[in-house]
């Protein structure tokens, strides 16, 4: 019986070959990771919006006044609860000073503990884009989301080391779009909730709004959708 040696040149191509295969394979396994589009981002949220309740977590909101170079961040804990279509959201800073921020029933109460001021707003007209920008990613329909912004899928980012895929958006409405021209969003690709957003005024300022920690569908207790007024407090209605 006789043996045909392959030579040296032939063993090391096929190694080659084999090796590259195999970092093919990788990459193909890997793929679906990575995989999202506009499409299927949408799609996503559509299926998180039909399972949401409410949010909560820790926020960092960052206003960056561009003219001037100047920056200002509060930090604190947001409460969002979605109820046969009611929305009770509180703001709750706690850096650099105590401010609480209830959007209830149709009005925006702002109680600043250190002065001790309500200062109360009636939405009206304005409940609409209120709300949109307040359910910006946080329980919304995707499909919902493309009637009133137009979209562009910039892909997946890393946001201090979390995984996200990124949404430009800009509004539709002209009435949004002389307060907002653009909105960048970042969503987790596991929950579908906002990891990031950023809203860009015409001034080129901008607001950037940070969540940490998102517990969804968690009960939410009635007093932390409640101002904690404390003694005599000052309201002012506009």
């Amino acid at each position: 019986m006789r043996f045909r040696l392959r030579s040296s040149g032939t063993i090391i191509r096929w190694k080659a070959l084999s090796i590259g295969i195999l970092f093919l394979f990788a990459a193909v396994v890997q793929a679906p990771a990575q995989g999202h589009d506009l499409a299927s981002t949408i799609a996503g949220m559509d299926a998180a919006a039909g399972k949401f309740t409410s949010v909560t977590g820790d926020i960092d909101y960052t206003k960056v006044t561009v003219l001037v170079n100047d920056s200002s961040t509060e930090k604190g804990r947001i409460y969002f609860e979605k109820n046969k279509g009611k929305l009770r959201v509180m703001l709750a800073f706690t850096q650099p000073a105590a401010k609480y921020v209830l959007f209830a029933d149709g009005k925006v109460q702002l109680y600043q503990p250190r002065i001790a001021e309500v200062q109360e707003f009636t939405l009206g007209k304005n409940q609409d884009m209120l709300e949109q920008f307040l359910l910006l990613g946080f329980g919304t329909s995707g499909t919902e989301m493309l009637k009133s912004y137009n979209a562009v899928f910039k892909g997946p980012e890393k946001v201090d080391g979390e995984d996200a895929v990124r949404v430009d958006l800009t509004p539709k409405t002209p009435s949004v779009a002389r307060k907002l021209t653009r909105i960048e969003l970042w969503l987790s690709p596991h929950t579908w909730q906002p990891i990031q957003q950023k809203f860009y005024e015409p001034s080129k300022d901008y607001l950037t709004a940070r969540y940490r920690g998102l517990q969804l569908n968690a009960k939410i207790s009635s007093k932390d959708l409640r101002l904690p007024i404390r003694g005599k407090v000052k309201t002012t209605k506009h």
